[in-house]
């Protein structure tokens, strides 16, 4: 089966029923008219079990009743997950890890943009903090129960967005916020993204498989940090009034597909590591120092010191 920029989340998970069907899968960041959303519906629509995670409970269920409407018999739970905060991140961990089946696909698609400078609780500079050390700490700690599972898979949403910036290894907080650009910020974040994938899947091996992609780019509510002022700013990227324009731009619906792919496309499997873009591996399509396997590593043994646990085999 081969997948393009015509697929659909839906068109995908209806060609991959058969390995979707009954299997576990948490998906975070579910707000309603994003991406997470459209793969929770997607995925309830052919027969996994769905874990919607996010920070707000009114999110949560306004996405949860919507599918249910359409989906009466959808096998769904919540999962209050708020990825700013090392303290509610182990808490929900905790409560994964006393499920009492495994979890197949961890979907890791919350995530935040071009937000003003601010601090997390943990001292971390909130983009790196919640689209990286968040996802690093959750997937860490409920990798018991993904191991349970007998192909399990921990998918990373990034983002072209990693072109604006590499992990900045010696001052992830940018001074502080004295010298804070919240675009390098965020694409530091989304350089993370695809390097954690890339060291998951070195330590793991053949046990775990770890994909990150980047979905394209649509108009959903990762935009509201956004000005005018930046629009102007990517004016190749977004028209004046905030919607997204060029080749990169992708209907929910056709990103959605990327992540089904990456989180359960048998085709993948030899690949693991492997970044995606428009439902199909695309390593190329990845910034240098965002696939270097140094960089892997030295990102890992950061992530660890942030949050004072060491995660191996």
């Amino acid at each position: 089966m081969t997948f393009d920029t015509s697929s659909t989340g839906e068109s995908v998970a209806t060609a991959l029923a058969s390995c979707i069907k009954g299997k576990t899968v948490i998906v975070t960041g579910v707000t309603p008219g994003g991406y997470g959303a459209e793969t929770v519906r997607v995925l309830a629509l052919v027969g996994a079990k769905v874990v919607l995670a996010g920070r707000t409970l009114s999110k949560i269920q306004a996405t949860m009743g919507a599918v249910k409407k359409e989906i009466p018999g959808a096998d769904l739970k919540t999962l209050i997950l708020e990825l700013g905060s090392q303290k509610s991140v182990r808490e929900a961990a905790a409560e994964v890890l006393a499920y009492d089946t495994p979890v197949d696909v961890v979907i890791l698609n919350a995530g935040v943009m071009g937000t003003p400078y601010e601090k997390t609780e943990d001292g971390l500079e909130l983009q790196f903090a919640t689209n990286h050390i968040g996802n690093f700490l959750f997937a860490n700690l409920i990798i018991p129960k993904l191991l349970e599972s007998p192909a399990p898979r921990v998918v990373a949403v990034g983002s072209v967005g990693h072109f604006w910036g590499p992990v900045r290894f010696d001052d992830y907080n940018f001074e502080d916020g004295k010298v804070y650009d919240k675009w390098l910020a965020y694409g530091q974040s989304k350089t993370a993204n695809i390097l954690f994938a890339i060291e998951l899947a070195e330590l793991y091996k053949d046990r775990l498989l770890a994909f990150s992609l980047h979905p394209g780019g649509a108009a959903t509510s990762l935009n509201q940090h956004m000005t005018k002022e930046d629009y102007e700013k990517f004016s190749d990227f977004f028209n004046s009034d905030g919607t997204p324009k060029g080749d990169w731009v992708r209907s929910v619906a056709e990103g959605t597909a990327t992540q089904i792919v990456a989180a359960f496309d048998p085709s993948i499997v030899g690949s693991n590591g492997s970044y995606l873009v428009d439902a199909k591996l695309a390593p190329e399509q990845a910034a240098p120092y965002a696939t270097d396997k140094d960089n892997a590593k030295k990102l890992w043994e950061l992530s660890e010191t942030l949050v004072g646990q060491k995660f191996r085999p």
